[in-house]
Order: structure tokens, then sequence, then C-alpha cells
């Protein structure tokens, strides 16, 4: 006795991966929607520091440079500012050259919601006056006036 064949018609089988491929569609969302700036960053606490660079690191998904700022009592806090990606920082004319530890600059930005010492930077100015935009994320407020 044989097996009897099973005939899927190709309209099923086409309707079948059209579900899968929205099924991995929507599961993807949420890894996108984790870098978003409102789910870390406060667009109603602007920040404008100076200080100097301590560390620069230049990584994927957002580079994070680290600043030593001194308050009025003489006391230092280390600061970290999220950045865009490499390549939106070399767009912007930014380079590991550009940020090395013991450079002066005046980072403008928004700070991180849980109150801790980071913030979203959205404007570099180096010591010599040159101004950089150094955010990328796309739903980030307008750069507050540093």
């Amino acid at each position: 006795m044989q097996t009897p064949r099973l005939h899927i018609p190709r309209l099923a089988l086409a309707a079948t991966a059209s579900v899968l491929a929205a099924i991995g569609a929507i599961q993807a969302v949420p890894s996108i929607a984790h870098h978003a700036f409102a789910s870390e960053f406060d667009s109603s606490r602007p920040i404008v520091l100076s200080g100097t660079v301590t560390r620069a690191r230049f990584v994927n998904p957002h580079s994070w440079v680290y600043i030593d700022v001194r308050d009025n009592a003489g006391n230092v806090t280390n600061w970290g500012f999220e950045f865009g990606t490499p390549s939106s920082l070399r767009g912007s004319g930014i380079t590991r050259e550009t940020i090395q530890a013991g450079t002066r600059v005046r980072i403008a930005g928004f700070r991180a919601k849980n109150g801790w010492p980071f913030g979203y930077s959205t404007t570099l100015v180096l010591a010599d006056g040159r101004r950089f935009s150094t955010g990328s994320a796309p739903d980030a407020p307008a750069p507050p006036v540093n």
C-alpha cells in the first residue's frame, strides 16, 4: 500500500510565509525601540557642562565621551555623554584625534532620566571655538543653546 502524498496549494504556502515574516518583523521592533532618545533621556532637562575629556569610546551603536566636571565647591564628577555613531561623528568632522583625553570641551545636551551623571550630547564645542553636532537620534529634540 502506498502512502498518500500531501499536496499543499501554493497559495497556502505563500500565506504561511507571509504570516511568519510578519511575526518576525513584529518581534524585531523592541530591539529598535531601545535606542530611542525618549527612553533614557529627559527633553525637559537640558544641560550645558564644561570639562576635561577623560575617555572617548567610538563604538556602535553609540559613541560615549566622559568628562570631568568641577562644581563651584571644587568637587569633580565624571559625566558620561552618549554621542552618535562613529560614522555620523566622522560626518560632522569628529575623529578620535579631535576628542582625546585632556581635551577641554563644552557639551550641550539633555540629562538622563535616572538623574545620574549621564546625558545625551547634541553639541560639542572645543576650547578653540570649533562646534560639532554630536547626536544622531531621530527623536531627539533641538539642542539647547550653549
